[in-house]
C-alpha cells in the first residue's frame, strides 16, 4: 500500500510497520505475560480414622496429611489407624500455551495539506509527538488495526508452570471494554423498564450497573474517585 493517497480536499496518510522517515518497527506478536498467580492445584485431603485406646471411642476427621489428632474425650494424642486420600495426590499439571503470529500495525489518518510531502511531514510530526492517534477534526483517525503478515508461520510454545499467567494489559483492556458495553446495554434496558413502569427507574438496576461501571474503569468501592 502507498504511504499516502489523495482524497477529496486532503490526504490519507498510512502508517504500516515502516515509518515514513525510514525507521522499522519490530513485528508485533501476541503472547502471554507471566505473573505469580498460583496454578489451580487441588489440595490433598485425607480422611483419617482414629481409635482411642483409653476411652474406646472412634472418630474420623479430614486433614491435609495423615497426622495425629486429640481424643475428644480425654485429649490424648492419637495416631490414625487408617487414612484415605480424598483428592488426587498428583493433580494434572498446569501449562502456559503461547501462540505467536507476526502482525503489522496499520494506521490511516486524514490530513489537509498543500502536497503529499506536506501531508507526510505533518503525519511524521504527529507520530513523533504521540498525537497521531488523538482523532481530532484536523487529523481524524480513519483506520487503526493489526494485519497479519503474509507468509509467516504460526508458532506454538508450551511450558509447564507452577503459577498461572496473569492477564496482560491488553486482555484487561478487552475485559473492561466488554464490561463497559454491558453497562451501556444495561442502562438502555433500565431506562426502557423505567419508561414502561411510568417513568420510575429501579435503583437496584442502577446499583448493579454502577458496580460494573467501576469495574470497567478499574475502580473499587474504596477508590476516592469511585
Amino acid at each position: 500500500m502507498q504511504p499516502f493517497a489523495r482524497a477529496a480536499g486532503g490526504f490519507l496518510f498510512t502508517l504500516a510497520g515502516l515509518h515514513p522517515a525510514g525507521w522499522r518497527f519490530p513485528p508485533i506478536t501476541e503472547g502471554i505475560a507471566m505473573s505469580f498467580l498460583p496454578a489451580p492445584v487441588s489440595e490433598i485431603l485425607y480422611l483419617n480414622q482414629y481409635r482411642c485406646p483409653y476411652c474406646q471411642i472412634e472418630w474420623d476427621d479430614e486433614w491435609n496429611c495423615a497426622c495425629n489428632d486429640r481424643c475428644p474425650s480425654c485429649n490424648a494424642e492419637i495416631s490414625p489407624y487408617h487414612s484415605d486420600v480424598l483428592t488426587e495426590e498428583n493433580p494434572s499439571p498446569a501449562y502456559a500455551v503461547t501462540y505467536t503470529l507476526d502482525y503489522k500495525h496499520r494506521v490511516v489518518v486524514g490530513i489537509v495539506a498543500e502536497s503529499a510531502d506536506g501531508a507526510q511531514a505533518a503525519a511524521e510530526a504527529a507520530f513523533d509527538d504521540g498525537t497521531i492517534w488523538d482523532d481530532t477534526p484536523e487529523m481524524p483517525l480513519l483506520f487503526d488495526d493489526f494485519e497479519e503478515v503474509d507468509g509467516k508461520t504460526l508458532r506454538w510454545q508450551v511450558e509447564a508452570v507452577d503459577v498461572w499467567p496473569k492477564a496482560d494489559a491488553s486482555v484487561v483492556k478487552l475485559r473492561q471494554e466488554r464490561t463497559a458495553m454491558a453497562v451501556c446495554r444495561g442502562l438502555i434496558d433500565a431506562y426502557q423498564r423505567g419508561k414502561d413502569a411510568g417513568g420510575s427507574i429501579d435503583w437496584d438496576d442502577l446499583d448493579q450497573l454502577l458496580t460494573l461501571a467501576k469495574q470497567a474503569l478499574g475502580l473499587s468501592d474504596s477508590d476516592p474517585d469511585a
